[in-house]
């Protein structure tokens, strides 16, 4: 009888486990309205700010938030159509993920998994205030993760040459 191979064991894979994810917070404004849905306004000028936040739980899972604001405003004017503040967050945890790709996992990672109910959540929510759904385009998170650490390595820089 031969012995057959055996597989080596396989190194655990990094994960990022979602424990959960909820809406801590949700705002939706509709200042003028019925007069902005019927008097013919047009499409409003959009525009979106996106605030990540995260806290550590214990010591591989983090509460993570992303914060989202949209403000429509009639175009030429400065008349609120809408307004928007949705904060979705997530408990996740980090398994075998080495304590050095936590922040980017966290920045990054993380949001590119909430963004998608977030704004699923956002279009609902317009549609409800009775405008089209507004789908929120993609967002590179690694571009605002990079450009964040960029400027806090710019501060620290100007920091300790004012020191």
């Amino acid at each position: 009888m031969t012995e057959q191979p055996t597989a080596a064991p396989q190194a655990a894979q990094p994960n990022i486990h979602v424990l959960t994810q909820y809406v801590r917070d949700l705002s939706f404004e509709n200042p003028h309205a019925p007069e902005s849905l019927v008097s013919g306004w047009g499409a409003p000028e959009t525009g979106i700010q996106i605030t990540l936040q995260h806290k550590i739980a214990n010591e591989d899972t983090y509460d993570v938030s992303l914060h989202l604001r949209v403000e429509a405003k009639k175009k030429d004017e400065d008349k609120k159509v809408f307004i928007i503040d949705l904060v979705y967050g997530a408990l996740v945890q980090l398994k075998n993920v080495p304590r050095e790709n936590h922040a980017p996992a966290i920045m990054v990672e993380v949001p590119k998994l909430l963004f998608p109910f977030a704004r699923e959540i956002i279009a609902n929510v317009t549609a409800r205030g009775g405008y089209p759904p507004l789908y929120l385009a993609p967002v590179s998170f690694e571009t605002l993760y990079i450009n964040e650490v960029q400027r806090l390595r710019q501060q620290q820089s100007q920091q300790t040459g004012a020191a």
